[in-house]
């Protein structure tokens, strides 16, 4: 009796570091993402359900007070063939992280490299006081226009319409 409450006790152990290490799992395949990682994240969908069930059979035997030598053989069972599944996934998710980039990242690598090199050319031409994708003269007023462009109406010359004037026919 004594070596089935041990077990029971060496198998909530067991089944804490089984929960903490499918967490790390489910970090680092978040962090290969996808494509590469959709077979991994489907596996490790299924181990959690395993793992619940895994949980929800260990504290049925404890609810019903003394372990049953049956059942808690029956969870061991389980116990083992979630940690191999997680080993398993855990040297894939390893080797995708050491793998060489696609040939995707090397292309969206490559195209923000060059918008932001175009981004750099922009600036240098133009400066910072003209904002990205606007026009210099949308949604500015006179003021702004004569402070940070120097548009001045000069008197005798035709300039920009004012609203007190008429149009000549």
């Amino acid at each position: 009796m004594n070596s089935e409450t041990d077990t029971a006790t060496l198998l909530a152990t067991k089944i804490e570091e089984v929960e903490a290490k499918l967490e790390l799992l489910e970090k680092e395949i978040s962090e290969i993402g996808l494509p590469a990682g959709y077979d991994l994240q489907k596996r490790l969908e299924a181990l959690k359900i395993e793992e619940k069930a895994l949980r929800r059979n260990f504290e049925e035997s404890q609810a019903r007070g003394e372990p049953d030598s049956v059942r808690l053989a029956r969870i061991e069972t389980l116990l083992r063939h979630i940690e191999n599944e997680e080993t398993s996934v855990e040297n894939e998710a390893h080797f995708l992280h050491q793998s060489n980039p696609s040939s995707v990242i090397l292309a969206a690598q490559a195209a923000a490299g060059a918008i932001e090199l175009w981004r750099r050319g922009i600036r240098k031409v133009l400066g910072d006081i003209h904002p990205f994708g606007s026009s210099v003269f949308v949604n500015h007023t006179h003021d702004d226009l004569v402070t940070d462009y120097g548009y001045r109406d000069e008197p005798g010359k035709a300039g920009p319409a004012k609203a007190g004037d008429k149009a000549k026919p």
